[in-house]
């Protein structure tokens, strides 16, 4: 039978559109599901990145923020443009913030 995880983290990183940051991202992703099986790890890069070049950057975060609304909490991974609005919205909706550096 299938176990449901007890929470969804939401992992917020720096993107920009790069490859070797969603790699970076991916190297995380699987040292964290490792360490916290209990958890499911969701990446706004993997789940939208495909649309970077074809979104306004605000479209884009408009629908990384509603993917942010549906988690348990956000752990955030350095800082940019994105981890920052990711923050913000996380802080003004009381969503639990858990900084990773």
């Amino acid at each position: 039978m299938y176990e449901i995880k007890d929470k969804v983290i939401y992992v917020a990183a720096p993107y920009g559109g790069n490859e070797n940051n969603k790699q970076r991202v991916e190297e995380t992703l699987k040292d964290l599901v490792q360490l916290y099986p209990e958890y499911c790890f969701v990446s706004p890069i993997h789940t939208f990145g495909f649309l970077y070049d074809d979104l306004s950057y605000e479209e884009g975060m408009e629908h990384c923020l509603t993917l942010l609304d549906l988690c348990s909490e956000i752990w955030i991974f350095g800082d940019s443009r994105g981890t920052r609005i990711e923050r913000e919205y996380a802080t003004k909706y009381r969503i639990p913030i858990v900084e990773k550096g």
